[in-house]
């Protein structure tokens, strides 16, 4: 598994330019600098040139800039994010041109820069793809709104054998020539079920395992229902909406209400993103990601269409889409408080050619770390659909 990076510790410029990286989708979304504070205490006559070095790197990656502050007067959830993944302490003074060669890095990093490509609709679309060209191919479909980061240890896990592509969700990332987020794209489902197909076109694969996580299960399972370029599909722990057949989480229910009151508006998108800014909102977001997790939060405007995406994902009658032929594999766990394990096991005994693993640990997140158990039952699985001999048992 990819390790995730939490923190920048050692203060190098290599370590700091990951890290700015890796908090990109959030700097790139605010019409302000963030503020970030010291992770260790900066004496005042280093902050200067603490400062120096981070503006240098960003100039570098062609990122908007943050603030070093000592103590932000009321700092938000989104700054507190960031700040805790830029870690940053006293700086050792960088070698001539360590900056740039430490920016330079950074960008070529795995999984490398975005290709940008068109949905169906022309919508742009930020996406990946990495592993042999001429491999079988996966399509990991991520939770709505999340930055490719927090799909990473599934790209690095499966990339050694398979062609793996990826994209962010549509209308929710700023495009990195500094445009922003561009026209408010269509949200319903077909339209993000296009997508899968649309990245296929783009990368110019003919057909494509998808690996759903999260409401991306939801996606998958459309555009497999739609088209049989999805060969086969893993949906791992799916926040699935199937009337009165399934129970839902708590969780499921409060996030439904959210979405559904940001969704009516930019008004109401802006009263919430006021109480989801406050710090307190950070105590539900595990903090190696919280980064990633806040992405869709970080601006009312961001929070509105994440509630028309999100929402039109969470309020689809996935009943409708349990005819799909493909082989399946559908993964839950008991000790998911997110998304019902009940819901899983209904999707498992309906879908004509799928079988559910329902494993003993592991909780709704931790299906995104990619972990040792969970990529031995994903690569097991793909070989059994991907290899000739396999296929025909």
């Amino acid at each position: 598994m990819r390790p995730r990076g939490t923190a920048a510790h050692d203060g190098s410029p290599a370590a700091l330019a990951r890290a700015l990286l890796d908090t990109a989708s959030l700097t790139r979304a605010l019409p302000d600098r963030v503020r970030v504070a010291p992770a260790e205490e900066i004496p005042a006559e280093l902050l200067p040139a603490t400062q120096e070095l981070l503006d240098r790197i960003a100039d570098a990656l062609d990122l908007p800039g943050v603030t070093v502050t000592p103590a932000p007067e009321r700092p938000t959830a989104l700054e507190i994010a960031v700040g805790r993944r830029l870690a940053l302490r006293p700086p050792a003074p960088p070698a001539d041109g360590e900056p740039q060669r430490a920016a330079t890095a950074a960008r070529a990093a795995f999984p490398g820069p975005p290709v940008v490509l068109p949905a169906r609709d022309g919508t742009p679309l930020r996406c990946w793809a990495v592993g042999p060209e001429d491999a079988p191919a996966v399509a990991v479909v991520s939770a709505c709104g999340m930055p490719v980061g927090l799909a990473v240890p599934w790209l690095a896990a499966l990339s050694d054998r398979y062609r793996v592509v990826t994209w962010e969700s549509r209308g929710l990332f700023a495009a990195d020539d500094g445009s922003g987020l561009g026209a408010q794209p269509a949200h319903d489902l077909d339209a993000q079920s296009d997508d899968v197909l649309a990245v296929l076109d783009g990368f110019g694969i003919g057909h494509a395992h998808a690996l759903g996580l999260c409401g991306g299960a939801v996606i998958a399972l459309s555009a497999a229902a739609r088209s049989d370029r999805v060969s086969s599909l893993s949906l791992w722990h799916g926040d699935w909406e199937l009337g009165a057949e399934a129970p839902k989480t708590a969780h499921q229910h409060d996030i439904a209400s959210l979405l559904a009151l940001v969704a009516r508006g930019r008004p109401q998108a802006a009263a919430m993103h006021r109480l989801m800014s406050r710090p307190t909102a950070l105590q539900a977001l595990r903090p190696d990601i919280a980064h990633y997790l806040i992405h869709p939060y970080a601006t009312p405007e961001l929070l509105h269409r994440y509630g028309l995406l999100n929402g039109a994902l969470m309020t689809a009658d996935c009943r409708r889409l349990l005819d799909a032929p493909q082989p399946a594999l559908v993964v839950t766990s008991g000790r998911d408080t997110t998304a019902h394990p009940a819901g899983s096991a209904f999707v498992a005994r309906h879908l004509p050619r799928a079988r559910l693993c329902s494993l003993p640990e592991g909780d709704h997140l931790t299906a995104f770390d990619a972990g040792d158990e969970l990529v031995a039952l994903a690569r097991e699985f793909l070989h059994s659909v991907t290899v000739p001999d396999r296929r025909a048992t």
